[in-house]
C-alpha cells in the first residue's frame, strides 16, 4: 500500500521530533505527545498514561517532564522549516500574546505570580496565583481557526515587562527563519508598546533590526503628536507637531489615506490612516495611526467604538483596507488558546516545577503542528448534528477525532519497552519531608523604585 504525501509528511515530521527535538526520556515524551491527540479533552497526567498509545507505566510520564530533555531551538527551526507560505499576493501573518495557567493551591511551586484570568460575569477579570506565558503563532489560513506555535516563553518574575519577553521571542524565530521567506506581519493586542516594537523594527543597525512589520492595538485614550513644521529660523526646533487625542475626533487632521470596504459579519468597514505621528519621548521615530471604524459587530446589531492601530513597519501596504485584514487574523490566537486549554488539555496537568510546565508547553506546540499536518489525510470528521463544510477546511477538533487511526498507521518513532526490574525504592528509615512552600512572586511596576523602611536609632 503506497503511503499518501500527507501521511508522509506528517510520518517525516515526527521522526524529526524524535530525532532532533526530543532529548533524555524521548520515548516517554513521544509517547505522551501521542496520548494527548489521540485522547482529546482535559485530563490529568496519569490519564493520560491510560491512551492505548502510551506504552509505559503511569510513573515515567511524570519523570519525563521533570527530568527529560528538549531541545527548543531544534523545536523552533523545526517548525519554521515546515511554516506553509501565503497565498499568492499576500503577506503572513503572526499573532503574539499571552495567556495564564492558573495555579492557585499549587503552595510548593516556585516562581508563582499574579496574573489575570478572564472569569464570567461582572468584573470580567481576577487576579489568580499562576504562570504567564507568552506565544508566538503563525495564522495560516485566514478565517480559519487554525494557528501555527513558532515560539512559547514563560513570562519568569525575571523576563521583564511582556513587551520584552516578545522582543526576544520575536528575535529568535526571525533568526531561525529561512533566508528566502517572506516578511511577515506581528499583531499584537494593546498590552504592548508599539513604540518600543517600532523601534526595533527601524532600528539603525541591521544586525540588532527585526526583519517584520508590527502592528499593535493602540489604548483609545492614547495621546499622539504629528510631524514638527518646518523650522521658522529661529528659537529651538520643534519635535513634535500638533496634539492627536484619540478620544476627541475634533484634535484629528483629514487622513492621509482612507478606504472602504465591505464584510460579510460587520458591515461597511472604513480604514483611515495618518502617516508620520510621533510617540514621546523619542521623536525621531514615525508611526503610521490607523482607525478602523466598522458598522456593527457581530450578532450585536450596535456599533462599536472606533478601532485604534498603530503600524511600525518600514513599507506601508498600497491598499488600507489590508490593516482590518491583518489584524482581523489576529483574534484566531483566541481560539487556539481555548482548543490549547479545552481540547488539549494544556492546563489541566498539576506539575510542580516551572522547566515541567515549559517541556509541556512545547509538547502542545507540536501537537497543534501535527494536527495541521494530518488535516489532509484524516479529512472532516464530522458529528451528526454539525454543518458540512463545503469550502472551509476541518477544524482542529475535527482532524482529532480521527487522527488516533493516523497515528497507527504511520507508527511511533520510539522504542518499544524494555523491562527494567523493580525499583529498590527508598532506604529504610529516610522520609524526604513535605516540600517547601513557595511564596508568590508580585512584580513591581516598571521603574518603580523600592521604598525602605527607615532603621530605628538605637536608643
Amino acid at each position: 500500500m503506497r503511503t499518501p504525501p500527507a501521511a508522509a509528511s506528517l510520518a517525516a515530521f515526527r521522526q524529526a521530533t524524535y530525532d532532533q527535538v526530543l532529548g533524555r526520556r524521548k520515548d516517554t515524551l513521544r509517547d505522551l505527545l501521542d496520548a494527548v491527540l489521540v485522547r482529546p479533552g482535559r485530563a490529568s497526567l496519569v490519564q493520560r498514561t491510560l491512551a492505548p498509545v502510551f506504552r509505559r507505566g503511569w510513573a515515567s510520564a511524570s519523570d519525563a517532564l521533570t527530568h527529560g530533555t528538549l531541545d527548543e531551538a531544534a523545536c523552533r527551526r523545526l517548525c519554521l522549516a515546515h511554516l506553509p507560505p501565503p497565498a499568492p499576493a499576500t503577506r503572513p501573518v503572526w499573532a503574539l500574546d499571552g495567556t495564564s495557567w492558573p495555579r492557585p493551591a499549587a503552595v510548593t511551586s516556585p516562581e508563582r505570580t499574579w496574573t489575570y484570568r478572564p472569569l464570567p460575569g461582572l468584573p470580567a477579570e481576577g487576579l489568580v496565583a499562576g504562570w504567564e506565558f507568552q506565544w508566538l503563532m503563525a495564522v495560516p489560513e485566514p478565517g480559519s481557526s487554525w494557528v501555527l506555535p513558532l515560539d512559547v516563553a514563560r513570562r519568569a518574575p525575571t523576563a521583564g515587562t511582556p513587551t520584552q519577553l516578545a522582543l526576544s521571542q520575536l528575535r529568535r524565530s526571525l533568526a531561525a527563519l529561512p533566508a528566502d521567506a517572506p516578511r511577515p506581519v506581528v499583531t499584537l493586542d494593546s498590552g504592548y508598546e508599539a513604540l518600543a516594537l517600532a523601534a526595533a523594527v527601524q532600528h539603525p543597525d541591521p544586525a540588532q533590526r527585526l526583519v517584520c512589520d508590527v502592528l499593535v492595538r493602540l489604548n483609545p485614550r492614547r495621546v499622539l503628536w504629528t510631524a514638527p513644521p518646518p523650522y521658522p529660523g529661529a528659537g529651538r526646533p520643534r519635535q513634535y507637531g500638533d496634539k492627536l487625542c484619540l478620544w476627541r475626533p475634533e484634535t484629528l487632521p483629514p487622513p492621509d489615506a482612507s478606504s472602504t470596504l465591505t464584510d460579510a459579519r460587520h458591515g461597511q468597514v472604513t480604514v483611515s490612516v495618518w502617516r508620520q505621528v510621533r510617540q514621546r519621548p523619542r521623536p525621531d521615530l514615525s508611526l503610521s495611526l490607523v482607525r478602523i471604524q466598522v458598522a456593527r459587530l457581530p450578532r450585536a446589531g450596535r456599533t462599536p467604538a472606533p478601532l485604534w492601530l498603530a503600524w511600525g513597519g518600514t513599507t506601508e501596504p498600497a491598499d488600507p483596507g489590508d490593516y482590518w485584514h491583518w489584524y482581523q487574523q489576529r483574534f484566531t490566537i483566541e481560539q487556539g488558546f481555548r482548543y490549547l486549554k479545552q481540547h488539549l488539555g494544556w492546563t489541566a496537568i498539576r506539575v510542580r516545577a516551572p522547566h515541567a510546565a515549559e517541556r509541556w508547553s512545547w509538547l502542545m506546540a507540536l501537537a497543534l503542528w501535527e494536527l495541521w499536518l494530518a488535516r489532509t489525510v484524516v479529512g472532516e470528521q464530522r458529528l451528526p448534528w454539525e454543518r458540512a463544510a463545503v469550502s472551509r477546511a476541518p477544524t482542529p477538533g475535527q482532524v482529532q477525532r480521527g487522527i488516533g487511526e493516523i497515528v497507527a498507521s504511520v507508527g511511533s518513532p520510539a522504542r518499544a519497552v524494555r523491562p527494567r526490574g523493580k525499583s529498590p525504592g527508598r532506604a529504610p528509615g529516610t522520609s524526604p519531608g513535605p516540600a517547601p512552600r513557595q511564596p508568590v512572586v508580585r512584580r513591581r511596576p516598571a521603574g518603580a523604585k523600592r521604598r525602605d523602611k527607615p532603621r530605628r536609632r538605637a536608643a
